[in-house]
């Protein structure tokens, strides 16, 4: 009679097992390969998507703050020290550094027809991290809203239509 022997926990064949995991080896080479090559695209779509987000952002951020500057300059007794301060306010708010803003007329008084703003910045400047795909670009955006002073609101026709001393109508 032959007595068979309880399994000790291990594979009964050694060998074949052996030879398993020499070719899952080889393979995990190959695997470790195909995953450095895919890593590798797969990051760099991942930084570019990161950074164009951020751009298109960065430049929403700027045409946002040239509005808001402009809309604080055509109001009566705006100055442009008061636009400066207002699209600086919404630029540091969303990250944008080292913008320039030029306001045109520098002088707004009740004669100035429209208030024009105007922002530039560069790119590389206001990124999270170092542009890899952007580094030279430049956000640059220019608006002009006409000012709301009185003499513009004045009907010219019928200069009787409309006192403007008290509260303003737009003709």
């Amino acid at each position: 009679m032959i007595m068979k022997s309880k399994p000790s926990g291990r594979f009964p064949q050694l060998r074949s097992s052996h030879r398993i995991s020499h070719r899952t080896s080889i393979r995990r080479g190959a695997f470790t390969v195909e995953f450095a090559l895919c890593a590798a695209i797969f990051f760099t779509v991942l930084m570019a998507g990161i950074e164009f987000t951020r751009f298109m952002y960065a430049r929403h951020s700027v045409d946002q703050a040239a509005y808001e500057g402009a809309r604080a300059g055509i109001i009566p007794g705006a100055t442009s020290t008061d636009v400066r301060r207002i699209a600086n306010r919404i630029l540091n708010a969303t990250g944008i550094r080292n913008a320039t803003i030029a306001v045109t007329p520098e002088a707004i008084d009740d004669t100035t027809a429209e208030v024009e703003v105007h922002i530039r910045c560069n790119y590389a400047d206001s990124s999270w991290i170092g542009p890899l795909f952007l580094s030279g670009a430049v956000i640059e955006t220019r608006l002009t809203l006409d000012h709301e002073n009185k003499a513009y609101l004045v009907n010219e026709r019928d200069p009787g239509i409309g006192d403007n001393d008290n509260e303003p109508i737009d003709i």
